[in-house]
């Protein structure tokens, strides 16, 4: 069966070019590195994180995982980064099996709510936005690039 997305980790070396100090929106914890997901969309890669505490909408929640957490596990699209340098990927690496399944099975859906997450922050980016479109992005990861992002519209 052919895999539809590609599960990595990042390096130490993504952690040395976005120093907490300089990037306190970006998920930090190198003891306990995140796992992503790979995106790529208009030929721009983003890695979306991993997590078991997310507390907000802008993500995708798995809805099957049986990891033992007091809150919802998922995919932090205000966390994702754009990968710029293929030194910042690990080898492909695994995650729980449940939250697999789903997201083999999800992966259309997830890809397609991402990019919308993206176009809507380009869109707040390019053209302002009210308050509640303001708060949407108000954390997001992807203000650190928005050299990248904005040239393509």
């Amino acid at each position: 069966m052919k895999q539809l997305f590609e599960l990595r980790k990042l390096t130490l070396d993504f952690y040395k070019d976005y120093p907490y100090d300089l990037f306190p929106e970006m998920e930090h914890k190198i003891s306990r590195p995140y796992v992503v997901l790979l995106v790529s969309i208009n030929d721009v890669q983003f890695a979306i994180p991993f997590r078991t505490n997310i507390r907000h909408s802008y993500c995708y929640k798995f809805k099957t995982s049986d990891r033992k957490t007091n809150s919802s596990t998922g995919i932090d699209f205000s966390k994702a980064v754009v990968i710029l340098d293929h030194r910042y990927l690990d080898k492909q690496t695994d995650i729980n099996d449940k939250e697999y399944l789903e997201l083999q099975e999800k992966s259309y859906f997830i890809f397609n709510q991402f990019k919308k997450y993206v176009d809507g922050y380009i869109n707040y980016r390019l053209h302002g936005g009210n308050r509640f479109v303001a708060k949407r992005y108000q954390f997001t990861t992807l203000k650190y690039f928005d050299d990248v992002l904005l040239k393509q519209k």
